[in-house]
């Protein structure tokens, strides 16, 4: 296979993150967003619950989590390190193997959930699609590489762990989703996850995956952007344990104690990022259109 060049590879770079932004924002508003408000009006005319397809529900839930957040993730994740010349030019085939692979999954599994169209084997297929996808994904970035080999190894920055605890906690939730769409083919009449395991399933999926993300690239970037001063690296992994025992709380079934945990928990995150406190210095603004509101 020819070699490419530094622009050729930054041409495909850019085309493959276009393509997966592009996906997601199709899944938040088609079986994201437009399925959420159906549900909403379904329940406006009934002014109740009752009657409303919990298949439906659930397909929204995972149409928003995985279908946009995850896609996000993937592409920007390969884009993002690949700039940083951590991935050999190969990520690239790799993140469309990524991008096929994930958006078949999600798409089987709305479809499963809505239709019922053969969902015993559509539900477990879509689950084995989304994780070997971001198995690709996270075999790829496992053996990225920042620093050359005589380059003494820098401490892991809290950041950085906090993203790879949201990583490593997606694979979690994956592994999860695929065990019960075994279990729901195998003995279910309909392809709905039981309540009580539904719950602690959201738990998992929601704040062991996009919160954390969300406070590690906060830690990263609000710094730099706002000129925010630099977050408590000591409530940040503070933060991150009462998550994780919220967590653990969660699939034992203390619901109460993993909420009462994981406020305290989003307390210390808020605290440590600073979002509330007075700037170091000025905001970046260099290239941002003046009608945008300071």
């Amino acid at each position: 296979m020819a070699t490419r060049t530094a622009s050729e590879t930054e041409i495909a770079l850019q085309r493959m993150v276009t393509i997966y932004v592009v996906t997601g924002l199709l899944f938040l508003v088609l079986p994201g967003t437009f399925l959420g408000v159906w549900n909403l009006v379904s329940i406006s005319g009934r002014h109740s619950l009752a009657g409303l397809s919990k298949a439906w529900l659930q397909a929204h839930g995972h149409a928003q989590i995985f279908g946009w957040i995850g896609t996000f993730v993937i592409g920007i994740g390969y884009y993002s390190l690949s700039k940083m010349g951590g991935l050999k030019p190969v990520a690239v085939s790799r993140a469309w193997t990524s991008w096929a692979l994930w958006t078949g999954g999600v798409t089987l599994r709305w479809v499963a959930n809505v239709t019922e169209f053969q969902w015993r084997v559509l539900l477990p297929v879509s689950a084995s699609l989304q994780l070997i996808a971001f198995v690709i994904f996270f075999v790829t970035v496992s053996h990225h590489k920042s620093q050359s080999a005589t380059t003494k190894r820098a401490p892991i920055e809290t950041w950085m762990k906090l993203v790879i605890a949201a990583t490593v906690t997606f694979l979690l939730a994956l592994t999860f989703n695929q065990v019960e769409t075994v279990v729901l083919a195998s003995t279910a009449e309909h392809p709905v996850i039981p309540h009580w395991l539904d719950q602690r399933y959201l738990f998992l999926a929601a704040w062991g995956f996009p919160v954390l993300a969300v406070w590690g690239f906060n830690a990263r970037w609000l710094p730099v952007f706002l000129g925010l001063r630099e977050p408590s690296s000591r409530g940040l992994l503070a933060a991150m344990e009462a998550s994780a025992c919220g967590l653990a709380a969660a699939l034992f079934g203390h619901l109460q104690i993993a909420t009462l945990l994981l406020l305290i928990a989003s307390i210390l995150a808020i605290v440590s990022l600073g979002v509330f406190g007075r700037p170091k210095k000025p905001a970046k603004t260099l290239g941002v259109s003046t009608s945008f509101p300071a």
